[in-house]
């Protein structure tokens, strides 16, 4: 991601969570850039301090290091009909 969104600015990352999607019922989509290299929060402190384990699951080791954008997204009355029409060719594979 940081290198990418050093050559090729801007560069954004999208994410489908499938864990989160298949548990919620609805996909769950998320979008996040790096901070420029050397970037320092104004609060971080300096001191060595644990990764809290639930970041860690969650975000990875690296979880200083990007920050989320926020996501919309809309469906134009094409994506409806292509989706009506998915529905009603695969609705069986879902049960």
């Amino acid at each position: 991601q940081m290198l990418n969104q050093q050559y090729q600015d801007p560069f954004v990352a999208i994410v489908v969570d499938p864990t989160r999607t298949i548990s919620a019922g609805k996909v769950n989509i998320g979008a996040f850039r790096t901070y420029p290299e050397g970037y320092k929060a104004e609060n971080e402190m300096i001191d060595y301090q644990p990764i809290p384990l639930n970041k860690t699951q969650d975000f990875g080791v690296h979880y200083k290091k990007y920050y989320s954008l926020e996501v919309s997204f809309f469906k134009s009355s094409l994506d409806k009909r292509l989706l009506e029409h998915l529905w009603n060719r695969y609705w069986v594979s879902t049960l």
